[in-house]
């Protein structure tokens, strides 16, 4: 939880414990991550802010409670994105703080701005990544072959098509900020569940897509954009 003039709170429900976090304001869009080389696993606070033009990754190891801004290495001059439209995974690796591209997405695209993309969780272990034409609506998500371990470099993902979705009744999605989703499959087949704003109505909404189902659940009290929560599944304490 956060809130910008205050700053933010780790809240740890097992143990109905919390740990304030270190305010700076230049930080944003916080997420959740451990590093798990040591015997007992370290958390830290992964933070993106963007100063004097520059594009910049912090990090809070909760045990310190002090940010540290990363150097990030341009990576756009090695992969010449968006020139030839070829899109990547970014790997912080929170053992040596070091960032670089873990693996190239199957997606595509001439220009950045024409197509949505948002970066989920398949089976607890893979990858998966949607694609949406902000041209035609059409969506195309595709998921990772095998699972993915702690000390994998990304040499050897290979990506498969899981689904390609295009319905007049699905939204065109505003932002990846704003917007998450996962795919299961299942005996009953394969499926979407996809969390979204809407503009008119200012509205948040659950989409669950099965074959040719498409139900549409409206979230109450919901009526802005938002941002996606981040919950630790373990029981060690937050220290």
């Amino acid at each position: 939880m956060e809130d910008f003039d205050v700053g933010g709170m780790v809240w740890n429900p097992l143990l109905r414990t919390t740990k304030l976090i270190a305010k700076d304001k230049q930080i944003c869009g916080k997420s959740m991550g451990y590093d798990g080389t040591k015997p007992e696993k370290s958390y830290k606070i992964i933070g993106r802010c963007f100063t004097n033009a520059i594009y910049r990754v912090a990090v809070l190891e909760l045990a310190t409670n002090a940010w540290k801004v990363l150097i990030v290495p341009d990576l756009t001059k090695s992969y010449k994105y968006p020139d030839t439209g070829q899109c990547f995974i970014e790997m912080l690796d929170l053992s040596k703080e070091v960032i670089k591209i873990f693996c190239i997405l199957p997606c595509k695209a001439n220009k950045s701005t024409s197509n949505t993309r948002i970066l989920s969780i398949y089976k607890g272990d893979r990858f998966s990544v949607l694609q949406q034409s902000k041209r035609t609506g059409e969506i195309n998500i595709w998921v990772t072959e095998k699972e993915i371990g702690n000390g994998d470099n990304g040499d050897d993902v290979v990506w498969m098509k899981f689904m390609t979705l295009s319905r007049p009744d699905f939204p065109i999605l505003l932002s990846h900020i704003s917007t998450s989703y996962f795919v299961d499959n299942d005996i009953y087949g394969k499926s979407l569940v996809l969390c979204c704003p809407s503009t008119k109505p200012r509205q948040a909404w659950v989409y669950i897509v099965r074959g040719d189902l498409c139900k549409k659940i409206k979230i109450d009290g919901v009526q802005c954009r938002f941002q996606s929560s981040v919950y630790v599944p373990s029981l060690i304490t937050i220290t």
